[in-house]
């Protein structure tokens, strides 16, 4: 699956409120396949009682075993910096690999540090441009590589600094709702038939893809006939 791909699948679960895994992803080959899948989502939303509810028990369970403390307290409002250390992020993000049958976002550089790298970033350029106007302008190759090293180098050694969740994954509430949508739909969405799923999807793939509505039916293959990952 291309980067098209990929972009239609974030766009699908966005709008209809889903979560697709890996093996999902893998094994859908038609629009009437995608279809499908929305559909038993749909469905599942209206017979299964609470959906986030139990993901979210069911995230509690994994965070007690990562924290390994049975009787910490959490609820959906609370945000994962405030109870967890950060090892303990670290190792919830490995283990949510097996709830979601996907891998979650990665986690991130606390908001100063992602900005003071950023700024570091543009001076080492700033000051690649500038030492080879003050010295000879034939050596803007070598600064801007060197320039790029230590830019390079940075973040290397700040990855281990990564372990604040990402936006849309701050509190328990938000990563249950991730979790719920592997079942059933998290959206209330008025669609009764597959007739009603496919006219919502239509104008998804076709911003993703680049084809015209026409091409979008049931029986359209993705990669062979709508172009993806070509």
């Amino acid at each position: 699956m291309g980067l098209d791909g990929v972009e239609l699948l974030m766009d699908v679960e966005e709008h209809f409120g889903i979560s697709i895994q890996d093996a999902e992803a893998e094994a859908m080959g038609t629009v009437g396949d995608l279809i499908s899948l929305i559909s038993a989502r749909l469905s599942a939303a209206q017979r299964i009682e609470c959906p986030t509810a139990r993901a979210f028990f069911d995230l509690r369970r994994l965070v007690r075993t990562v924290a390994t403390d049975d009787s910490l307290r959490i609820r959906p409002r609370d945000r994962v910096t405030e109870k967890l250390a950060p090892a303990t992020r670290k190792r919830l993000w490995e283990q949510l690999d097996d709830l979601l049958g996907t891998h979650p976002p990665e986690l991130c550089r606390a908001g100063h540090l992602r900005w003071l790298l950023v700024l570091v970033g543009l001076v080492c350029l700033a000051s690649a441009f500038l030492a080879a106007i003050a010295v000879e302008f034939t050596i803007l190759p070598l600064t801007l590589a060197i320039a790029v090293a230590i830019i390079a180098l940075l973040n290397r050694m700040t990855l281990r600094f990564r372990n604040f969740p990402p936006q849309g994954w701050a509190t328990f509430g938000e990563i249950a709702i991730q979790l719920a949508g592997t079942t059933a739909a998290t959206k209330k969405l008025h669609l009764r038939s597959d007739d009603d799923i496919l006219h919502a999807l239509r104008p998804l793939v076709v911003n993703a893809l680049g084809v015209d509505e026409s091409e979008v039916v049931p029986s359209a293959r993705f990669v062979e006939d709508l172009g993806m990952g070509t």
